[in-house]
């Protein structure tokens, strides 16, 4: 087996249109975290967060996305179906997964080591990666029963996932914690313990990096404050300036 590259939580821009009328010469590992239409061969399907497949080498393929699209994917060589078929699974198949962290968890783990390339990160990546087909096997199968803090655990990274694909909407403490069914007194100890930072902090981060892809689109700094769901100018020119070190007029220069 192998990986000629991998990424997890792989953003793409609204109107992301990838076709591949003759495949690819390896395998393609892809899980959706946002809604996409894909075409396998000449059939067009409507998936869902938290689908993927395996699409073997040379097998034509397509991908539309209508709004900002979140993935993980991976293009790998090797005896990928009959490694997956130890499993009980298929390539060319389209699987669900409710517990999507689960993979994404498992994907950002083989990538670090394939950047590290730390001793023995190749076995290290065979194992993960039968990692990763245990743990598609048993979601499939109904066989996953997560505990609490785990469960928990998953929701604040879909929360995260949510925000960074929106980072204009209002995301108060109230609203986070709602979104992951616990306290407000709980949600900062959690997700700082979880991501290493505030959440409010993270959502200024958030918001400082897709201004500067508005920006690079000609937005002007008025419009992208407004973008951003800012209601002063100042206001978002100053956390910008705090976490970028620049104004973004002079960025944008």
């Amino acid at each position: 087996m192998e990986i000629e590259m991998i990424r997890h939580n792989w953003p793409e821009v609204a109107g992301f249109d990838l076709d591949k009328p003759v495949g690819r010469p390896h395998y393609v590992f892809v899980h959706f975290l946002t809604p996409v239409e894909y075409k396998l061969e000449d059939k067009w399907m409507s998936l869902s967060p938290g689908d993927l497949i395996v699409v073997a080498p040379h097998v034509p393929h397509r991908i539309v996305s209508r709004q900002p699209m979140l993935n993980d994917w991976m293009h790998v060589y090797g005896d990928i179906a009959e490694r997956m078929a130890l499993f009980g699974l298929k390539v060319n198949t389209v699987y669900h997964m409710e517990q999507k962290q689960q993979i994404t968890s498992r994907i950002a783990r083989m990538e670090a080591e394939f950047f590290a390339k730390d001793r023995y990160w190749q076995p290290c990546i065979e194992t993960l990666m039968d990692e990763l087909w245990i743990a598609i096997y048993r979601q499939v199968n109904g066989r996953v029963t997560l505990p609490l803090m785990q469960k928990t655990a998953d929701r604040l990274r879909e929360l995260r996932t949510a925000m960074s694909l929106h980072p204009e909407l209002p995301w108060t403490n109230e609203m986070m914690a709602q979104q992951v069914n616990i306290s407000v007194s709980r949600l900062y100890p959690l997700y700082r313990r979880l991501f290493s930072i505030s959440p409010g902090r993270d959502v200024i981060l958030m918001r400082v990096e897709k201004a500067k892809q508005l920006i690079q689109q000609g937005h002007s700094v008025t419009e992208t404050a407004e973008l951003l769901g800012y209601s002063s100018t100042y206001h978002f020119i100053r956390q910008f300036r705090q976490e970028a070190g620049v104004t973004p007029g002079k960025w944008g220069k």
